[in-house]
C-alpha cells in the first residue's frame, strides 16, 4: 500500500528572515563599496586625523620656540650659560673679579691647618703693604 503525499511544506518564517537579511546587507555593501563617495570620505578622514597630528606637532614647535624667545629676552642662552659657566669664558664687556682661593667661604680654619694652595688658575694673594710705624 502507499502511503498517503505528505501535507505541503509551511514557509519557515526565521529562515526567510535571515535570508532576506543576508542578502539586503550584500546588495548594499555592493552598493556602497562602488559608490565613490564612501571612500572619499574614508580618505577625508584620513586626512583630517593626519592635519591634526600635524597641528599638534607645530603646536609643540610653537611653544618650543616661545620659550626660547622668552628666555633670550631674559639673556638666558643655553649657549652663553654653558661658555659661561662650564667654559668659564666671558664676554669682551664683562669686568673680570678675580678672588684669591678661599677668600669667598667664611670657613675657619683651625691652628694646625694651612691655607689652601692656589690653583693654576686662580692668582696667588699677595700681602697687602703693612702701614709704616709711628
Amino acid at each position: 500500500m502507499r502511503e498517503p503525499p505528505r501535507p505541503p511544506r509551511t514557509p519557515r518564517p526565521i529562515a526567510a528572515f535571515f535570508l532576506s537579511l543576508l542578502v539586503s546587507s550584500l546588495a548594499l555593501g555592493v552598493l556602497l563599496l562602488y559608490d565613490g563617495r564612501v571612500l572619499e570620505l574614508k580618505k577625508a578622514r584620513a586626512e583630517i586625523r593626519q592635519l591634526d597630528e600635524q597641528i599638534a606637532g607645530r603646536r609643540r614647535e610653537n611653544d618650543e620656540l616661545r620659550a626660547a624667545i622668552g628666555a633670550a629676552n631674559r639673556h638666558e642662552l643655553p649657549a652663553e650659560k654653558v661658555a659661561r659657566e662650564e667654559l668659564h669664558l666671558v664676554h669682551p664687556e664683562d669686568v673680570v673679579l678675580l678672588y684669591p682661593a678661599g677668600s669667598l667661604s667664611p670657613a675657619e680654619q683651625s691652628k694646625g691647618e694651612k691655607a689652601p694652595r692656589p690653583t693654576a688658575g686662580t692668582p696667588s694673594p699677595t700681602p697687602s703693604p703693612s702701614p709704616p710705624p709711628r
